[in-house]
């Protein structure tokens, strides 16, 4: 456990829990909406980045195994595609794994309402089955589902393109609007600055945004930010923070050091 000493939760069926399995991290936030400013983060590290290393990080953390009111929890997958929420969910899953063939993964499907879009994607066997029956009845999302419906509350009502950007953990989330319909979203591992900017700069030029009117959106890390923005201001004029959802502050004041996926699902009904 990394920061502070373990919390007992004395009532938890008045409590959500929300975790976050990303590599050799499992980090999770707790709050209840009955009292004001509850929001517990923190993580626990896995000794190795495994099915086994992660079971044996959550069940040796009691925080975690309780039975809350309720429990999300959120994946990072490698692999996955976006289809038109019409698609069934077996179609899905099938077209899936035609894509990625040899991936021999678990596959899942995750709805993106707001955006109409569904989104299938593999994970590491055994991962699924084991957070089905270690939480109490867990909804599980993949990253780029909450980050995705947030965006979208955040395109103008024109017809002009949008891309936002939020970077965290090494991590690039890209999504593009043209008005209010969803024309990409992806995600990038990232070794530095300079690899951010490549990304952003080609997925620009291969979505056809224009440079002089269509806007640039970033959220997250604030020092990245400082170090690309000079460069991609050279090549976008419109470039501007994104807005963080101001309803997160009456979660806790602390709600800014959580992972900005956790926030915005805390926040969904």
């Amino acid at each position: 456990m990394k920061g502070k000493q373990e919390i007992t939760i004395q009532h938890p069926e008045a409590w959500e829990l929300l975790v976050s399995l990303q590599g050799k991290r499992v980090r999770y936030i707790l709050f209840t909406p009955a009292v004001a400013n509850s929001l517990y983060i923190d993580e626990v590290e896995c000794a190795e980045e495994s099915l086994q290393g992660l079971e044996d990080a959550v069940l040796n953390t009691p925080v975690l195994l309780d039975d809350y009111k309720r429990v999300r929890v959120v994946v990072y997958p490698q692999h996955f595609v976006l289809f038109p929420q019409e698609v069934s969910d077996e179609d899905c899953t099938a077209l899936l794994r035609e894509s990625f063939p040899a991936d021999d993964g678990d596959a899942a499907v995750s709805l993106m309402p707001q955006n109409g879009v569904k989104v299938a994607y593999l994970l590491p066997r055994g991962i699924q089955a084991f957070v089905g029956r270690t939480f109490n009845y867990p909804v599980v999302v993949p990253h780029l589902v909450p980050l995705g419906e947030h965006f979208k509350t955040l395109v103008r009502s024109d017809d002009r393109k949008c891309m936002f950007l939020h970077l965290a953990d090494n991590r690039t989330d890209l999504a593009v609007y043209e008005g209010d319909k969803l024309m990409c979203l992806n995600s990038y591992p990232f070794i530095n600055g300079a690899d951010v900017t490549y990304f952003t700069l080609g997925a620009w030029r291969s979505q056809s945004l224009d440079q002089l009117k269509d806007e640039l959106q970033i959220m997250g890390d604030n020092e990245l930010q400082s170090k690309i923005l000079p460069t991609l201001r050279e090549y976008v004029k419109n470039v501007m923070p994104a807005v963080y959802p101001a309803a997160a502050m009456r979660l806790g004041r602390n709600a800014m050091q959580a992972p900005l996926e956790l926030i915005l699902l805390a926040l969904c009904e």
